[in-house]
């Protein structure tokens, strides 16, 4: 599942590497908009398509994302013949054409994960996606300026991210093929109250899921559910959430659509070695899945995401005012990928119910597609009317501050619904809402209620309502104490 968007990642990534290749290229030269315009192209329509392409994933299934892993082949397609022909017209419509599928790719994945990975395993499973994500990434900023630099040319590195686009398509038909055929053997195994393998706990909790709707439908067939699929009723926690998400995604991802340029002018690198340096931002990420297991077992979003800010300010501190080994700031900010998006993408989940989670990542890529676009001009338009990356880098800095800022009001919203970020997997899921589990149906996190019939006696709902108080009190002072005594 995490490979899914493997080669979209990759394609947008390795444009990093050939920046300067394209700008030194005597015979088809492109300014520095052009650049940023070729980058802003991939996300214009993402800032609308994602949307619809989570309903399609909440409305049609997964099935769909296989036309949008094929919609993101001839894109990059489309995109290497127009460079080759020198017609940046051509050029400029592929990437369009290729940021339709590849929004719409990567909030696939995300739901496919988001769905079968529901408790104790959620953020530990975003992690791997993660991992997976920034290893194409890495790959991608490594690999991209040897290639072409070996056959004489950025085109023939276009190609290569064709290639790759390709193979991660028929990943994501392999995929398609094998959850249907999970899904098939969990329903014929939910009707006929047959047990799964419990040491799969994933597919446990995905089979139990499935089991209380079945009965729940059973006997409470005109009953009412919550349905939280209108926009307006997603929590102020979740908006948020997106906010923090689109400022942190943008503050690190701006400067690596250029940290391969930047290093090769401000150290005096090779672009070889610009383009490997560059990618140690990615290093430290392969760990994520781990660190989403411990998160998963101790919780602790909240100060990791503080830390995570924090230490991008040193980031860019560090390569604006000093003249330290841009190394460690590449590994600082390669710290900070390696928790951060795991667990803002493990967080949604848990403020929205299961019914809008396509359109919930959805409305996240598009919040993500509008900062990359106009940042990506942004990135470009400075450095044509400066010369430099000086202006560039002030910019990024103040991002990185604002993140910080968003991070603390986080912890208020956090505190204001019972510390569901703070607290393990398993407790904050129990802790949000899920509408297809309508025995232990909490509030909409917007306290919209709807009265339903129920059983006289639910044990676990009871259970909540009991220690709902008990446990946020108790959870503040242990998190307290914990970390003062740190």
């Amino acid at each position: 599942m995490s490979c899914i968007p493997f080669g979209g990642h990759f394609v947008k990534n390795g444009m990093s590497s050939l920046e300067q290749l394209m700008l030194d290229d005597e015979d088809f030269p492109i300014t520095n908009t052009m650049y940023g315009a070729l980058l802003s192209a991939v996300s214009v329509p993402n800032m609308f398509l994602p949307l619809l392409g989570g309903r399609l994933m909440d409305k049609s299934g997964h099935r769909s994302i296989r036309f949008f892993l094929a919609w993101i082949c001839v894109g990059q397609a489309i995109f290497a013949i127009g460079m080759q022909l020198k017609l940046y017209w051509l050029a400029l419509f592929g990437r369009v054409f290729f940021g339709v599928g590849e929004g719409s790719v990567v909030v696939g994945a995300r739901v496919f994960i988001a769905s079968w990975f529901r408790n104790k395993e959620l953020t530990f499973a975003m992690g791997v996606s993660v991992a997976i994500t920034n290893v194409s990434k890495m790959l991608a900023k490594a690999t991209v300026a040897p290639i072409a630099l070996y056959f004489g040319g950025y085109v023939q590195a276009l190609w290569y991210g064709v290639a790759v686009c390709v193979a991660s398509a028929l990943i994501g038909v392999l995929v398609c093929h094998y959850t249907l055929n999970l899904k098939r053997i969990v329903k014929s195994r939910v009707i006929s109250e047959e047990a799964l393998d419990p040491s799969l706990h994933w597919l446990k909790d995905y089979a139990d899921k499935k089991r209380r709707k079945h009965r729940w439908r059973k006997s409470n067939s005109q009953a009412k559910q919550i349905s939280c699929d209108n926009v307006q009723n997603f929590s102020r926690m979740f908006w948020v959430i997106a906010l923090l998400h689109v400022n942190f995604i943008n503050v690190f991802h701006l400067f690596q659509n250029v940290s391969a340029s930047y290093l090769f002018q401000r150290y005096d690198y090779s672009i070889v070695k610009a383009g490997v340096v560059s990618s140690f931002s990615h290093l430290f990420v392969v760990f994520a899945p781990f660190i989403g297991l411990a998160i998963d077992h101790f919780g602790g979003r909240i100060l990791l995401i503080i830390l995570a800010a924090i230490l991008s300010v040193l980031a860019y501190v560090f390569m604006i005012f000093t003249e330290i080994n841009p190394i460690v700031s590449m590994l600082l900010i390669s710290i900070c990928l390696s928790f951060t998006p795991t667990v803002l993408m493990a967080a949604i989940p848990n403020s929205v119910s299961r019914k809008s989670f396509g359109t919930a990542f959805g409305i996240v890529e598009i919040t993500d597609a509008i900062g990359a676009t106009f940042g990506n001009l942004m990135v470009g338009y400075l450095r044509d009317e400066t010369g430099n990356y000086r202006a560039v880098m002030m910019m990024l800095l103040g991002m990185a501050v604002l993140v910080l800022f968003l991070a603390l009001f986080l912890i208020f919203e956090d505190s204001r619904h019972g510390w569901v970020l703070s607290a393990p997997s398993g407790r904050s899921r129990a802790l949000s809402v899920d509408d297809e589990d309508p025995w232990t149906t909490r509030r909409c996190l917007r306290l919209v209620t709807v009265r339903t019939e129920r059983p006289t006696y639910c044990p676990r709902t009871v259970l909540l309502r009991r220690s709902r108080s008990s446990f946020i009190i108790t959870r503040l002072i242990l998190e307290l104490g914990h970390y003062w005594y740190k």
